[in-house]
């Protein structure tokens, strides 16, 4: 008798994905914008997971040429006016602001119990420096780093990220979508700063608090940061 062998093991694991809105459906200013932006980072562009949010029905094939031409990696595309492309070719769809696969709406059944909402943990402290190439993340929670973060690192939570030294990496908070989580550090040199798929990199807030403590959070869907002593 022949044993089987596994062939397959499926772990969770947190994935940092960004979103990318599109703003203008016009195929040549997407494509501008896209190199222009491998030029200023090409480091934080090259391998970035991305998930395409449109409310325009823009021509999704050149669009994602555009992306995998700078070496940007769609995953998928949230539900809406190209989610009848990306199924044709081959991309996930899923909801937005979730990041969960779209399904149909389900019929409400009587009396059904409303679902449980994610557990709120304790923030994760963290008193080493996070050295380039570390990923830490806080699940359900606050991150709090007691030392620097370094250029190549990254810090992610689902809920606020606190460095009390220089921020010199990547810091991602509302992981999940929390779009009221913010981002505090005591010293600003980020590659990247990143709040519920909202993102700004290093070349984009050059002319912010850069050198100084700060805070960075949303407003009206606009990523903000200001001076802000922690």
């Amino acid at each position: 008798m022949t044993r089987s062998r596994t062939a397959l093991e499926i772990k969770g694991r947190m994935l940092s994905i960004t979103r990318v809105r599109v703003l203008d459906p016009d195929t040549a200013a997407i494509r501008a914008h896209i190199e222009q932006l491998a030029k200023q980072m090409p480091q934080a562009v090259r391998g970035m997971a991305v998930v395409v949010d449109s409310e325009f029905d823009t021509d999704l094939p050149a669009l994602l040429e555009a992306m995998r031409g700078v070496g940007m990696q769609p995953l998928a595309v949230s539900d809406g006016p190209l989610a009848a492309a990306a199924k044709g070719l081959g991309l996930a769809v899923v909801s937005k602001d979730s990041g969960k696969a779209a399904a149909e709406p389900a019929k409400a059944a009587p009396q059904a119990a409303a679902p449980a909402a994610s557990p709120r943990r304790a923030a994760r402290i963290i008193t080493e420096p996070v050295r380039s190439g570390q990923q830490i993340y806080a699940e359900h929670g606050d991150l709090v780093v007691l030392n620097t973060v370094s250029p190549g690192a990254e810090v992610i939570a689902d809920g606020c990220v606190h460095v009390y030294g220089k921020l010199a990496g990547r810091a991602i908070a509302g992981a999940r979508g929390d779009e009221g989580a913010r981002v505090f550090c005591r010293k600003l040199e980020a590659e990247l700063i990143a709040i519920a798929g909202i993102y700004a990199v290093s070349e984009q807030i050059k002319d912010g608090p850069r050198g100084v403590s700060a805070m960075a959070y949303l407003e009206q869907g606009r990523l903000k940061i200001e001076p802000h002593k922690i």
